[in-house]
């Protein structure tokens, strides 16, 4: 295909449809998140190697971004 060609089917696909069906007018307004949103900064950590018999522990934090309660009512390891 010739670049030409190319850029007027990308101009047409990326640019042109879209303001025609008018998502180029419309305004969205952001709303706030409602309710609880869990929130983990960390997933993930790598135990260093131990001898077998020996007890390990991490604590994960888990944070609630939301505005109102977070309830937790299962946990599972994985």
């Amino acid at each position: 295909m010739k670049p030409k060609t190319l850029f007027s089917v990308f101009l047409l696909f990326f640019i042109l449809i879209p303001f025609s069906f008018g998502a180029g007018d419309k305004k969205v307004a952001a709303t706030p998140h409602k309710g609880p949103s869990v929130f983990f900064p960390s997933v993930k950590y790598e135990f260093a190697p131990v001898a077998d018999g020996i007890v390990v522990r991490h604590n994960f934090i888990v944070q609630n971004k939301g505005d109102e309660i977070l309830y937790i009512n299962k946990i599972r390891t994985g």
